[in-house]
């Protein structure tokens, strides 16, 4: 059993997928975007792991999905980018971060502050030499990085975006790639979003699958990683 399954059965009648900007998908025209895929959020024990609530993806249950993009993307010519959320020690980037999550003067001890081993990518996930690996210090990959330079040097109009967290950087970085006019993908089997203190939280439900419809709604598509391969034909 898979905290994956209930998105397996459920996903067409949980999001209204009537309408999509990428029902085609272009390999020489797509990028791939792995999303923060750190020991904190997705590997077992990280200090801010993603448990399933709601029937949504657990934290450990995205890496499989995840690498199947990857080694489906570089066989098909796809580029692969990387991005890693964190922020320093002192706190000088935490920006509203320091006052709606309480943090002190200084982040040493914070889960998300990089150095202390939370904000490395997960063991089975390994960039290839020519991968560009982005630090950010925001929810969207866009904000303050190269991204978007990197996505118009490949001559590329798609974006599909695996990885965590569903409510906070996929969200905030399928609204910065839509706004731009590119056709966003994000990966429902590879995400996973920190749930509201609720263990009572109702199956479809909760922070991931409102942060879904949302993006399915108004900023690109919802897909499962099985049918992105099948539209780059791998």
């Amino acid at each position: 059993m898979s905290s994956l399954d209930f998105t397996y059965a459920n996903i067409d009648s949980l999001i209204d997928r009537t309408h999509f900007v990428a029902p085609a998908i272009d390999p020489e025209k797509t990028v791939l975007l792995v999303l923060d895929m750190q020991k904190a959020c997705v590997t077992p024990g990280g200090a801010m792991y993603i448990p399933s609530v709601g029937g949504a993806p657990e934290g450990k249950d995205t890496v499989q999905p995840t690498l199947n993009l990857i080694e489906a993307a570089r066989s098909k010519g796809i580029p692969v980018v990387w991005s890693l959320w964190g922020l320093h020690a002192d706190g000088w980037d935490a920006g509203v971060a320091r006052t709606k999550w309480g943090l002190q003067e200084s982040l040493a001890e914070f889960p998300g502050c990089w150095g202390n081993g939370g904000d490395e990518l997960d063991d089975a996930l390994k960039p290839l030499p020519g991968e560009p690996v982005i630090r950010k210090h925001r929810f969207s990959s866009f904000y303050g990085t190269p991204l978007n330079e990197f996505i118009r040097g490949h001559g590329a109009d798609t974006l599909i975006i695996a990885g965590v967290s569903t409510g906070n950087c996929q969200m905030a970085t399928a609204i910065d790639g839509a706004n731009q006019n590119y056709k966003i993908i994000t990966v429902a089997d590879t995400t996973a979003a920190i749930p509201a203190p609720n263990e009572d939280q109702p199956l479809g439900y909760g922070q991931h699958w409102e942060a879904l419809r949302n993006i399915q709604a108004n900023h690109g598509d919802v897909r499962l990683s099985t049918e992105v391969l099948d539209l780059i034909g791998a």
